[in-house]
């Protein structure tokens, strides 16, 4: 097992000894790998779904569309979602 050390701002060092003191996890390193474990999950999600969408894509064949409709379309859902 590798030991690291790690600095952190007081507010969340303080955070990670309240969750530690929770009981939930047996040391700040506990947590730490939990938290680990869950961005890696997540990011494998994120590649999976993007995988999904790259072979969707390839999928539905070459477009008629021309790229400067496809901007406007995508530019107008973006604009309607707020982001």
């Amino acid at each position: 097992m590798a030991k690291m050390t790690i600095s952190l701002p007081d507010n969340l060092a303080e955070y990670v000894a309240r969750r530690v003191a929770s009981g939930r996890y047996s040391s700040a390193g506990a947590y730490l790998a939990e938290l680990v474990l869950k961005d890696q999950n997540h990011r494998k999600l994120d590649d999976e779904e993007l995988r999904d969408m790259l072979r969707q894509a390839e999928e539905s064949g070459i477009s008629d569309r021309r790229i400067s409709n496809i901007l406007l379309e995508t530019k107008a859902k973006l604009r309607d979602n707020h982001l």
